[in-house]
């Protein structure tokens, strides 16, 4: 999986260093102004679940590994904390032990020790009830899980009494469990201020790191970064400051990279984008991202209370099947994406390590999705749309359809956040729905709120997007189950935990707790590729059988890096890396 991890990241890998000749190529720069998002909703690596927060993290955090950049333009994994990747052990009761050695003389950023126990601690936090993250469920494979979970005791995880190693114990070998230990949630943070300090990430006194960088200033408008001197590789970190503007104005982001105050921007106007190719030819890139654009529906929506849980699922598929995916991507998207009809995207590689997990997905195991994309299949799915409405309709009594119009069907509210790309799409989709005589009312929320709205399952559908935190299918499955943090589908929650019609392993009439939970579980358990592949293709089977995930294309990742940056490399997981990277020298 690693070697698998490597070829993908080497093929998608687009880099903005290089594009302009200096004559020593050295490289140095003071201070650097970088936008890659707006106000963050969290920058608690426990708690943060968005790319650009991750960003944030990544500067200011380490874990026992990280990534960096190879000399052929791949990213790799690399011990960081740790002084190496250890070798899995066997325990007596059959389960797997990892012991990392922790690199000598290792500190926070306030210039006191950091220790194992610190590990021992965030990850405790990350997976306690009290925390709420939306990502505690990645240490479901890590022994002791359900009960530290539950309040009722702790992870596997241990540190020596010097401090100097970390045994961590899992329930079995993880083709993934690397990569998992790289991912901010995997990070520590420092308890002395954290502990009872519920705003210790919003205040740069109290954003104690132990990364690269250390936080000197935060308000509403930017977060100043300097080079953190405590950091165990200083000495390669080349930028001495790193200026966050927060930004989601994609007009104003573009105006404040043309005029040099921004030297690079994670989005520009949706509008633009064909005078921004023509004008910036090597700073606009495009880069491959494992990730999908989807629309989500809330499994609990108050707007289709009224239907049997069968109408709902006619009615969210019809939906999606009326959107047209190839004119989405070449006049709305424009970034190069692919139209999607499935959840888990291309690049994600199945069992063999070689062979794309979407080229065996479908019900049919026939690479074909869950519906087809194809143009000219486009009017096809509108009748089939129109066909499941007019079912729905006869065995409702609620609304009325003849002659391709729908009457009567109830108004749904799309929420989305602020950006031309994501609104310009909202009105398409408006568009689309108005042409049958269904009534969508747009609503624009801004970032945070945006996020809280989703997670809190107050929507009717939504605009919504994952990209990959490793390369296993699994990071695209495993936040389905019921008590994840990025259940924003709310499938078995609230009144749909009632709702006892999916099937698994031969049993019928099961709750989504009864039957995707366990399907998760028994696919975390499995020690055989095959088996667990085949159980990730059932998994995807199952929520796409809702109707509640409702794909648009398979992601690609546009910015702007100015010619003048050097060192810069970004991930098909989003992630912008910039600790290693400097101003040309002229």
């Amino acid at each position: 999986m690693k070697k698998s991890l490597a070829l993908i990241l080497a093929v998608v890998m687009i880099l903005c260093l290089g594009l302009v000749a200096c004559d020593n190529g050295a490289t140095t720069a003071s201070e650097m102004t970088i936008c890659v998002g707006p106000y963050p909703d969290t920058i608690d690596p426990a708690l943060n679940s968005a790319v650009d927060g991750a960003t944030y993290v990544i500067h200011a955090f380490a874990g026992l590994v990280g990534y960096e950049q190879a000399e052929d333009g791949s990213l790799k994994l690399v011990p960081d904390c740790a002084k190496e990747f250890p070798e899995a052990t066997a325990t007596e009761d059959g389960k797997v032990a990892y012991t990392f050695e922790l690199k000598d003389d290792l500190k926070w950023s306030d210039g006191s020790a950091l220790t194992a126990a610190d590990f021992v601690w965030a990850w405790n936090r990350a997976v306690a009830p009290a925390t709420a993250a939306d990502y505690g469920y990645m240490f479901d494979v890590v022994d002791g899980y359900a009960a530290a979970a539950a309040g009722e005791g702790e992870l596997n995880v241990t540190a020596s009494e010097d401090g100097k190693s970390l045994t961590v114990v899992l329930n079995n070998d993880v083709p993934y469990f690397f990569e998992l230990c790289a991912f901010p949630t995997y990070m520590p943070v420092k308890k002395d201020v954290v502990d009872g300090n519920d705003a210790w990430a919003t205040k740069a006194e109290t954003y104690v790191g132990n990364g690269p960088y250390k936080v000197t200033e935060l308000n509403q408008s930017q977060m100043v970064m300097e080079k953190n001197e405590n950091y165990h590789n200083a000495d390669a970190v080349v930028t001495d400051k790193i200026v966050w503007p927060f930004n989601e104005d994609d007009s104003s982001l573009l105006a404040n990279y043309k005029n040099g105050s921004y030297l690079f921007i994670d989005s520009v106007p949706n509008d633009q984008i064909k005078t921004i190719k023509a004008d910036y030819p090597t700073e606009y890139q495009v880069m491959g991202q494992l990730g999908t654009y989807y629309v989500s529906f809330n499994m609990n929506d108050p707007a289709l209370a009224d239907f049997t849980p069968e109408e709902q699922i006619s009615i969210r598929k019809a939906l999606g099947l009326m959107l047209e995916r190839n004119y989405i991507c070449a006049e709305i998207g424009l970034a190069d994406q692919q139209p999607a009809n499935s959840f888990v995207p291309i690049d994600m590689t199945d069992a063999d390590g070689v062979t794309e997990f979407v080229a065996t997905n479908g019900v049919n195991r026939d690479g074909k999705g869950y519906f087809s994309v194809a143009e000219a299949d486009y009017a096809a799915n509108c009748d089939e749309a129109l066909a499941l409405l007019e079912a729905v309709a006869q065995s409702s009594g609620k609304f009325t359809v003849a002659d391709g119009k729908v009457t009567g069907f109830p108004t749904m509210t799309y929420i989305t956040n602020e950006g031309t790309g994501h609104e310009a799409l909202a009105t398409y989709m408006q568009g689309v729905y108005a042409k049958y005589g269904i009534t969508m009312q747009i609503e624009v929320q801004e970032w945070n709120t945006f996020l809280d709205t989703r997670k809190a399952g107050d929507y009717s559908f939504a605009r919504n997007g994952w990209l990959s935190d490793y390369n296993d299918p699994i990071s695209f499955l495993d936040m389905w189950i019921s008590e994840s943090g990025n259940n924003d589908c709310q499938f078995g929650k609230d009144g749909h935990a009632t709702y006892a019609a999916y099937s698994y392993n031969g049993k019928d009439g099961l709750t989504w707790a009864e039957s995707y939970d366990k399907l998760i579980a028994d696919i975390k358990a499995s020690n055989d590729p095959a088996v667990r592949f085949e159980l990730m293709h059932q998994a995807e089977d199952m929520i796409m059988s809702t109707g509640a995930i409702c794909p648009i294309y398979y992601y690609t990742d546009q910015y702007m890096c100015s010619d003048s940056i050097d060192g810069f490399f970004a991930s098909p997981l989003g992630y912008k890396y910039f600790m290693y990277a400097g101003i040309k020298a002229e």
